[in-house]
């Protein structure tokens, strides 16, 4: 409520309505003198501040505490205690994105794909395999010693390129270099034989094809077009039943047009990528939420007191709980990080466990809550939507990163 003084004129001064209260009853308007001073829009704000919070709190409480029951309430009515449903998701998706971007950025994303490596790695690899080698039987010596002869061939480049005494780590692309480096600076010697010379040679040329080709999808590129118009001339001297199709010329003209533009730095490629896929994320939530609960009315098409509508409802209440239990996960996760305690670090991984498992049984427990359907029916139910709603999350993550890559 207000603390500005109330008008004695019993006239809504939003819709002309008589009043017979504080409170209009036709749009709810509260009856107050017009004229505001600072202190009064001060107030103003930190009310509607804690008012928000203290439906917000209340809300997440019932929320994850009990699964299915403000999908209940809602359905019964009772709606005035609880933050609204759509209010609700519009929040916690924005609060849980905003963090994950944040916290986990695209660079962090594309740089965790592989583990970099130092000479002290593999020279302890090394060790191992040789331990290893000594104990093996006949079947399994012939893979360790495979294993060795990579271990030998990433040290030597190491050393090579690096020095002795390196310290630097090399992911997989860094690596890929400094062992085509140590092949080709291996052909200037003289103490090579011809055949040696011509192995190294064979193997660099190899490596650079690969290294040439650039992004392909589909096992289609750009063969040996250096730009569109060239490809676009080439396909027109070819007789009109020799030409590729439509989704083949396409396909090729992308992929040329990302290898003129990421050739030199195949990182940036896959940073860009992965951003357009990371704010793919919130679109597909979005679309998948009214098919989600498209699968609940189906499964549950003989209970007439559920419409399409409710069935909604349980399907936001259910993203905001999951929206919320990730993003505790990812705080929790990076408190791990970020602590060098090991008492703490345990306590963090066991929470991260029990988070983890209570997503997986938060829809059982919501659906047991809100259906109020028995065990095994339920159980049942679950698993079908899970498995339904997995093939679609598929699907349209498949169509997205279509979309993805057509937009870079």
């Amino acid at each position: 409520m207000s603390h500005l003084k109330e008008r004695k004129e019993k006239i809504c001064l939003n819709c002309n309505a008589d009043l017979y209260g504080r409170y209009c009853h036709v749009c709810g308007q509260e009856n107050l003198e017009p004229k505001e001073t600072v202190w009064h829009l001060i107030q103003h704000f930190f009310n509607d501040i804690t008012h928000f919070d203290g439906k917000f709190f209340a809300t997440v409480r019932y929320l994850l505490r009990k699964p299915g029951f403000l999908s209940a309430e809602y359905m019964a009515g009772r709606r005035a205690s609880y933050l609204n449903p759509i209010r609700m998701y519009v929040f916690t998706s924005a609060i849980f994105f905003i963090v994950l971007f944040s916290l986990r950025g695209t660079r962090e994303i594309v740089n965790q794909r592989t583990d970099k490596v130092g000479l002290a790695e593999l020279e302890q690899r090394k060790t191992k395999l040789e331990a290893s080698l000594a104990k093996a039987d006949r079947g399994d010596k012939e893979d360790i010693e495979q294993g060795i002869r990579r271990v030998n061939v990433k040290i030597a480049a190491i050393k090579h390129v690096y020095g002795d005494s390196t310290d630097r780590k090399l992911d997989d692309e860094e690596m890929g270099d400094a062992i085509l480096q140590n092949l080709s600076d291996s052909l200037q010697r003289s103490d090579l034989t011809r055949a040696v010379r011509e192995r190294i040679s064979s193997k660099i040329s190899s490596l650079k094809e690969d290294e040439d080709v650039g992004p392909s999808f589909f096992g289609l590129n750009q063969g040996h077009y250096k730009t569109v118009v060239e490809y676009d001339s080439a396909e027109a001297k070819l007789p009109e039943d020799m030409r590729d199709g439509w989704l083949k010329r396409m396909t090729t003209r992308k992929v040329i047009y990302l290898q003129m533009e990421y050739h030199e730095d195949k990182r940036a490629f896959k940073e860009h990528l992965t951003e357009n896929i990371m704010h793919s994320f919130p679109k597909i939530l979005f679309v998948t939420l009214p098919l989600f609960a498209m699968i609940l009315n189906i499964l549950y098409f003989r209970h007439k007191q559920y419409y399409y509508v409710d069935h909604g409802i349980f399907t936001i209440h259910v993203y905001c709980a999951t929206f919320i239990l990730l993003l505790l996960y990812i705080l929790v996760q990076k408190l791990a990080n970020a602590v060098g305690v090991t008492w703490i670090q345990v306590i963090c991984y066991v929470l991260m466990f029990a988070i983890w498992v209570y997503i997986f049984i938060y829809l059982y427990k919501a659906m047991r809550g809100f259906y109020h359907q028995g065990r095994l029916k339920t159980f049942i139910k679950y698993f079908i939507t899970c498995f339904i709603a997995f093939f679609i999350n598929i699907f349209l993550l498949v169509v997205f990163l279509l979309i993805s890559v057509v937009s870079l």
